[in-house]
C-alpha cells in the first residue's frame, strides 16, 4: 500500500513538475525523472522510518518513568517501615496487602497524632491504623479509638489482633454495616453509626479509609463522614484522608471545603496520597 502511495506521489510531482517547467518553456529531461522519483521515495522512507523511531523513543521514555515512579514508591515505603520499626514489638503489625495503611501514609499520621495529641479518634474502615492508634495511645495512657467496619468478619479479625496486642482498654472495633442513607440531598451506601458512638463528643480526630471506593465506582462513597460527624467534631479536629490522589478524593475534598467553611487542607506525597483537614477553631 505505501509503495503505491509513493508511486502516485512521485507521478504527482513530476506532474507538477513538467507544468512548472513547460511554463517556462523548459523540459525536464527523461533522464532526470528517476532522479526524481528516487528522491520522493527516499524521503517518504526517511519520514516514515522518523515517525516510528521517535514513536518507540516516547514509549521507551514511558517505560523508564513508570519505573522511576514504582521505584520511588518502593523507597517511600521501606522509609516509612524502618521509621515505624518501633511498633512492631512482640506482636507485629501486618503492612502490606490491597486494602492496608502503606508505611508512609502511617508515618504521616503517627506524626500528627504525636503532635496534637487527640484523645477522641474516629477511624472509618479497619486495620493496621486501628493497631498503630491504640499502641501509641497505649503509651500516652489515654484515650480511646472507636473503629467502624461494615465488614463484619474483617472487625473481628481486627478485634483479635487488638485484644492480642493488649489494646483492648484504648481501642472499640464497632461493626457498622452500610445502609442507604441521604446526605445533604444525594443517597448514599453509608455506615450505620452504632449508638456507642452516636454520644461521643469532642471527636479531635477521624481516619477515613472507607468505605471501599468499588462500592461506587463513579461516585464519592467517602463523602458522608465530614456531615455525619460535623456536629461531634471538638473545635480543633482533624480528618486525615488515605488515598488522596484519586479522583473521587479530590471531587470529595473540593465539595466538602466549599459546603463546610473553617477547614483548611494539606496534602502529603505518599505513595496512595495523604490530605489533611484542619478545623479553624
Amino acid at each position: 500500500m505505501r509503495s503505491i502511495f509513493f508511486g502516485l506521489g512521485a507521478g504527482v510531482a513530476v506532474a507538477i513538475l513538467n507544468g512548472i517547467a513547460s511554463i517556462m518553456d523548459a523540459q525536464i529531461s527523461t533522464g532526470t525523472i528517476p532522479v526524481i522519483i528516487s528522491l520522493i521515495v527516499g524521503i517518504s522512507v526517511l519520514h516514515y522510518w522518523k515517525t516510528i523511531h521517535f514513536k518507540a523513543m516516547r514509549e521507551g521514555f514511558q517505560q523508564v518513568t513508570n519505573r522511576l515512579e514504582l521505584l520511588h514508591d518502593h523507597v517511600s515505603e521501606t522509609q516509612g517501615l524502618v521509621q515505624l520499626s518501633r511498633f512492631n514489638d512482640a506482636y507485629p503489625m501486618p503492612f502490606g496487602g490491597g486494602w492496608a495503611l502503606t508505611a508512609d501514609a502511617a508515618v504521616v499520621l503517627v506524626r500528627e497524632i504525636a503532635l496534637n495529641q487527640p484523645r477522641t479518634i474516629v477511624e472509618l474502615g479497619s486495620g493496621v491504623s486501628t493497631q498503630l492508634i491504640g499502641r501509641m495511645l497505649k503509651e500516652a495512657g489515654e484515650g480511646k479509638l472507636y473503629s467502624m467496619d461494615h465488614d463484619i468478619n474483617w472487625a473481628e479479625q481486627t478485634r483479635r489482633h487488638i485484644y492480642a496486642s493488649g489494646l483492648e482498654n484504648h481501642v472499640v472495633v464497632l461493626d457498622a454495616p452500610l445502609r442507604k442513607q441521604r446526605f445533604n440531598g444525594q443517597d448514599f451506601n453509608w455506615y450505620q453509626i452504632p449508638e456507642e458512638l452516636r454520644q461521643v463528643d469532642n471527636i479531635d480526630l477521624i481516619i477515613i479509609d472507607g468505605p471501599p471506593q468499588s462500592l461506587d465506582p463513579s461516585g464519592i462513597p467517602r463523602y458522608p463522614a465530614l456531615p455525619a460527624f460535623l456536629e461531634q467534631l471538638s473545635p480543633n479536629a482533624m480528618i486525615y484522608i488515605d488515598d488522596a490522589k484519586r479522583p473521587h478524593e479530590h471531587e470529595m475534598i473540593a465539595k466538602w471545603l466549599h459546603e463546610f467553611p473553617g477547614f483548611e487542607s494539606r496534602m502529603y506525597d505518599t505513595v496512595p496520597g495523604t490530605c489533611l483537614l484542619i478545623r479553624n477553631g
